[in-house]
């Protein structure tokens, strides 16, 4: 008899910081599927176009393309992926343009060890509830 498991979220994570990615790598493993892994917010969007995960972890401030404009791009190209923005700067201004740019959370990094694992849990099972949702024709 096979044992039923639960689907699991397929992430992609993207810091311009190599111990970040790893940290963060070691966080989500347990509970998601962590597809890329990625140094920057153009390699964020390219595999975000190329995996189609379901969610996207990316910090705010990396030195190509900022955590806004990478959220920006990927509603436009896979707005299916749901964006976790993850950044250094707790600040009201921050979260309202992550959110009018379409992330759908917005963690500080001095909490992620303790928040980001729950944030995606809680975005996937969103998500699952949409797809699952009977259609009305």
């Amino acid at each position: 008899m096979m044992s039923h498991q639960e689907p699991r979220p397929s992430v992609v994570i993207a810091d311009d910081h190599p111990s970040v990615l790893a940290a963060f790598r070691r966080l989500l493993e347990p509970c998601c599927d962590v597809v890329a892994t990625v140094p920057n917010g153009q390699g964020a969007v390219e595999a975000v176009e190329r995996l189609r995960p379901d969610v996207l972890v990316v910090d705010l401030m990396m030195p190509d393309l900022d955590g806004l404009e990478v959220c920006r791009r990927v509603r436009r190209a896979a707005p299916a992926t749901a964006v976790v923005i993850v950044t250094a700067f707790d600040d009201t201004h921050v979260r309202t343009v992550a959110t009018e740019v379409g992330a759908s959370a917005f963690v500080p990094k001095h909490s992620a060890a303790t928040t980001l694992e729950q944030t995606v849990q809680r975005i996937f099972a969103e998500q699952r509830a949409v797809r699952e949702r009977p259609r009305i024709t």
